[in-house]
């Protein structure tokens, strides 16, 4: 992931941040995969890592989720961003993208929220089957 960023002059981050599990999620699985995929990649970068978004209440997995439009429905005003990405260029990092619907959503909050640019990295994209 770092790498790709590294590969492309035109992104020009000044902090890297990740779409959050639910306070819920991450009690039951111990970590938060967007936060460790994002600190490493921070790590590499030289780059800070910012928690700047919140999910603000739980929502089913996205997994569970088969069209594109309960995708949408299921994140739509979930995130909260307080100001710490005003004014600046963030990369947005999550482990999987399949509809999109959580990166637009959290991109969304982020701009709202006074960000200057945001561009979405992810480790995999799932294709539907």
């Amino acid at each position: 992931m770092a790498q790709c960023v590294q590969d492309r002059p035109e992104i020009a981050p000044e902090l890297i941040t990740w779409a959050p599990l639910s306070r819920k999620r991450r009690r039951e699985r111990g970590y938060d995969q967007g936060e460790l995929l994002a600190r490493a990649m921070a790590k590499r970068l030289g780059l800070p890592a910012v928690p700047t978004l919140v999910k603000a209440r739980h929502t089913q997995p996205q997994s569970g989720l088969e069209e594109a439009g309960q995708r949408r429905a299921n994140v739509l005003g979930v995130y909260r961003a307080p100001d710490a990405a005003a004014g600046l260029r963030v990369l947005l990092a999550d482990d999987v993208v399949t509809s999109g619907a959580t990166l637009s959503e959290c991109a969304r909050t982020l701009l709202e929220a006074g960000a200057a640019e945001v561009w979405c990295v992810t480790l995999a994209q799932a294709r539907p089957s």
